[in-house]
């Protein structure tokens, strides 16, 4: 793969929106790359034309945990009446590459696929296994995705150093450059309540409605958000020593910050009648716990029993746990020092700046087994944060080039370091 320009135009190209046909288009291209290097690979399907991609460096003599290469080939779908150019065009027009996908996440995949090409390239030994992962359905939750991966293949997964979406980005805060590097994600909880009464016409409402007691335990919930205090502040307090402030001149940043040491409530989903002018003699809601990493399901459980009252019913329905790279391991320090120096060296002078992802990613999938996973496309200033994050799943998604080629090279260069 020598011209990385030309490899994601073609991945590009291929819209393989998430459950269409061209998912599978998109990892046979990328499985036709591989072979054509001599490298063998592994379909791993839950269905047949469904198609994720696993290929493997084998050390003779690992010395290190397993390193590891996610991303997803998958992307939702745009609206070409809003486009300025071709969904899935990959038109490179005044600097940058145009169409969906160029941030989320195929730019991240031919990084990747290119790094570890050239780890084979390079004729000389591993001190790791090292892996090469592309997954479908990400968009969707992963069921075909990551999440059938890891049944097929748990070994994979535990105590891994892990390269993933979500971080890379640059941002300007308080006059200095940094690169945000995500080092752990929220835990989500989803906890249904429900409520029962007296149903029948809007022209005669009861003093027993489920919409009522349901009403008043949401009002209880949300007004009781503070409470939920529990969770790491590790990544916050990192942030904060290294920027030497808790504050941020630059809006996305302040979020950001303050995303790393919140715990929040979200309404998921409701169903609360389906006919107008009828009382609904049952009603529920899906509430969205947010929470840092650290947090234990018990511990949202006891505050929902201290705020629903009788007349409510609550049922947990998920929980899935948090994750966050331990800051006193030398590991996440390393990966700190060699991305500030690499990137510099490729004429881009920053800090690099942990966070929490801002939303879940399959990173959560090895996390969760106690893997540490980096959220990492390294990025030029012209993809600062602040001007990619509306463009993921937005219109004109795109990426500049030559911030694309920075990337490539510095993943290069910082897998090349832990590798060989």
């Amino acid at each position: 793969m020598d011209n990385v320009k030309e490899t994601l135009i073609h991945l590009i190209s291929i819209p393989s929106v998430t459950a269409s046909p061209s998912e599978k288009e998109a990892i046979m291209y990328l499985e036709e790359i591989l072979k054509e290097e001599g490298i063998e690979t592994e379909r791993i399907y839950k269905d047949p034309e469904r198609l994720n991609l696993l290929a493997h460096l084998p050390a003779e003599k690992p010395e290190k945990e397993p390193f590891v290469l996610i991303s997803h080939v998958d992307v939702v779908d745009g609206d070409a009446d809003k486009w300025n150019w071709p969904v899935f065009g990959g038109v490179e027009d005044g600097g940058r590459i145009y169409g969906r996908g160029t941030l989320d996440t195929k730019h991240l995949t031919v990084m990747e696929l290119n790094a570890f090409l050239n780890l084979k390239r390079s004729g000389r030994k591993l001190k790791r296994d090292v892996y090469f992962l592309a997954t479908i359905d990400e968009e969707a939750g992963s069921t075909f995705g990551m999440e059938y991966v890891k049944k097929a293949k748990p070994d994979l997964f535990v105590h891994a150093a892990v390269i993933n979406e979500g971080g890379g980005f640059p941002l300007r805060i308080n006059g200095k450059d940094y690169m945000m590097v995500t080092v752990g994600e929220k835990a989500v909880c989803k906890v249904k309540l429900s409520a029962s009464g007296r149903g029948g016409h809007t022209s005669a409402p009861g003093g027993d409605q489920a919409i009522l007691k349901l009403a008043a335990v949401l009002e209880e919930v949300f007004g009781a958000e503070a409470e939920l205090d529990f969770g790491s502040h590790a990544t916050q307090e990192t942030m904060a020593r290294i920027l030497g402030s808790r504050d941020c001149d630059n809006p996305v940043a302040a979020d950001i910050f303050g995303y790393s040491g919140q715990n929040t409530i979200g309404l998921r989903d409701y169903r609360i009648g389906d006919r107008s002018n009828v009382i609904p003699a049952a009603v529920e809601v899906v509430l969205e716990f947010k929470v840092l990493p650290g947090t234990r399901v018990e511990e949202i459980e006891a505050f929902i029993r201290r705020h629903v009252t009788d007349g409510v019913q609550y049922e947990i329905m998920s929980f899935e746990r948090g994750f966050e790279s331990n800051f006193d391991n030398s590991a996440l320090k390393s990966v700190i020092e060699d991305l500030k120096t690499i990137s510099s060296e490729e004429g881009f002078s920053c800090e690099v700046l942990p966070m929490l992802a801002l939303g879940r990613t399959d990173g959560r999938f090895f996390g969760s087994e106690g893997s540490m996973v980096y959220g990492c496309s390294p990025l030029l200033m012209d993809d600062s944060f602040d001007v990619v994050l509306p463009k993921v799943h937005g219109n004109d998604e795109s990426i500049s080039t030559e911030s694309y080629l920075f990337g490539c090279r510095v993943l290069d260069r910082f897998i090349e370091k832990n590798c060989l």
